[in-house]
């Protein structure tokens, strides 16, 4: 079958593995699985969290929209943040800006792009206040072509608020770190009333989650950050006691190919497989 769309990731680079040492060496594997099943660009970027800072794009149209990143959660400079701007700017031209301060890693949609998932967090509007909800669902449903915006409650004290480290739609499932011993009953509670209205209980699909809380920055042990495409599904793997769990239990559920990648030492930096990623039709 052939895929549907390319693959973008960022090169490897003497700045890239300066920042984050062994990206070279993952890459090698990486960069080769992804191509077996797609056309992959390989862009010279200053990050390597192409989810957070490639524009979304609109699955009506194509269109792609630039939002405004400028993250709180790590340590970057404004000119560190400009030169990504910039690297953007110089290889998706056409792309129209977008005013949300929001970073790609918190949008999740559901399988027929309609509903757009996100965590709750006051600084995604840059030029208004945060209660005017209805201009940012506006701003977020222009930009990816959805028809509606869905809030969950995020943990407090949690610096990143990245939702593609929570939950994760394969197929027509929605698989869910199963983060209850970390974040207590009633966020799990509130969260779960946030969902029922958009997913039929029956097809949530709890992943277990061996992420460290002690690390915020570390995604090691998060395994819900993986890549469906329309060919295959790449699945990070840790060197954890539950890796091969994972596999057999994703299996039950999806018939196309299980890549399995192991994400052992990129992911204590802060991400796995669908942070490295962005994917455009």
């Amino acid at each position: 079958m052939a895929s549907k769309e390319i693959i973008f990731v960022a090169k490897p680079t003497s700045w890239t593995e300066k920042i984050y040492p062994g990206y070279l060496r993952f890459c090698k594997e990486f960069h080769a699985k992804l191509k077996q099943y797609h056309k992959i660009e390989i862009l010279d970027l200053p990050d390597i969290w192409v989810r957070d800072f490639l524009p979304v794009q609109n699955h009506k149209t194509g269109q792609l929209h630039q939002m405004f990143f400028a993250p709180l959660y790590a340590n970057y400079t404004p000119k560190f943040t400009l030169n990504i701007r910039k690297a953007v700017q110089k290889y998706f031209p056409r792309v129209k800006s977008c005013r949300l301060r929001i970073d790609g890693g918190n949008i999740i949609l559901n399988p027929e792009c309609e509903t757009i998932f996100c965590f709750e967090k006051q600084t995604i509007f840059c030029k208004s206040k945060f209660w005017e909800k209805h201009k940012v669902e506006q701003c977020l449903k222009n930009a990816l072509g959805a028809k509606c915006v869905v809030w969950l409650p995020h943990e407090t004290g949690d610096k990143i608020c990245h939702i593609d480290g929570y939950m994760q739609f394969l197929g027509n499932k929605l698989f869910i770190s199963d983060e209850a011993p970390f974040c207590g009953k009633i966020l799990w509670l509130k969260r779960q009333k946030a969902l029922a209205p958009f997913i039929n209980i029956g097809n949530i699909v709890l992943l277990p989650c061996m992420a460290d809380e002690s690390d915020y920055l570390s995604a090691k042990g998060i395994y819900v950050n993986f890549l469906e495409t329309s060919v295959a599904v790449f699945v990070p793997q840790y060197n954890l006691p539950y890796d091969k769990e994972i596999i057999k239990i994703m299996r039950k559920h999806i018939s196309k190919p299980i890549i399995e990648i192991d994400c052992s030492q990129i992911a204590e930096y802060g991400g796995a497989v669908h942070c490295l990623t962005r994917e455009y039709k």
